[in-house]
């Protein structure tokens, strides 16, 4: 698959995934940081969790939500695989469904992880916390785990490390990281994937004639993810 180099200009109305409910989850108002919009999400909590994950959706301007492939896909399996053993909370940024506000080129989205993430230290308090991003959800989501002391990894799935620049205050995140790519990348490479994982210290898994959007199997994609995003529990 040819690579893409620059990003179209986004279309004026998002097409976005049609709402899809997940067994274990409850619709959720979370309030935002001081000052911040308040944000849609859906949560599931247990008072035996033994961590809690935060899902965060590929760019809104794109049709990015809490509802696209890849978040819904790693949503499912934890809900198949070890609802019993976590909680996790998947969530529009601001401006998308139901949250308060509007796209902020992903500055203000990180405040909306963060302020997510918070809520499931009330939630579930004590527990350590992952997060995991999709594409644009990756880039926030890493920064967020930067200003986040109760989370301890992340997982960035197709990180398009051409367009979003993983760098910086990323660097103070130092935590566990993984990176999900697949051969087929439009997006990012395997070399471009390499380079980031060196420079972030993280682990690769590399998967190949996978897409950008894991469209060949999201359910192999999102399988492979919980053992990084929850090493405390026994997946079989």
């Amino acid at each position: 698959m040819a690579r893409v180099d620059r990003l179209p200009p986004p279309p004026t109305v998002p097409t976005r995934s049609p709402p899809v409910a997940v067994t274990g989850e409850v619709e959720t108002r979370i309030s935002g940081l001081a000052g911040e919009p308040s944000i849609e999400a859906r949560v599931h909590a247990t008072s035996v969790a033994v961590r809690a994950i935060v899902i965060c959706h590929p760019h809104p301007q794109y049709g990015g939500s809490m509802h696209s492939p890849v978040p819904l896909a790693i949503a499912k399996a934890l809900s198949d695989e070890l609802r019993d053993r976590v909680a996790w909370a998947r969530f529009n940024f601001r401006g998308v469904g139901a949250s308060e506000g509007s796209y902020d080129e992903g500055n203000g989205e990180v405040d909306d992880a963060r302020a997510v993430t918070e809520h499931m230290r009330g939630v579930v308090p004590g527990v350590p916390i992952a997060i995991c991003g999709h594409s644009f959800g990756s880039w926030v989501g890493l920064r967020a785990a930067a200003a986040s002391p109760a989370v301890d990894r992340v997982l960035l799935v197709a990180p398009s490390a051409l367009f979003f620049a993983l760098r910086g205050d990323a660097f103070r995140f130092t935590g566990h990281k993984a990176i999900f790519i697949g051969t087929e990348d439009e997006f990012c490479d395997v070399a471009d994937a390499q380079a980031l994982a060196d420079e972030l210290g993280a682990e690769l898994r590399v998967f190949e004639g996978f897409d950008h959007h894991f469209l060949k199997s999201r359910r192999v994609m999102a399988q492979a993810a919980l053992p990084v995003l929850v090493p405390e529990a026994s997946v079989p």
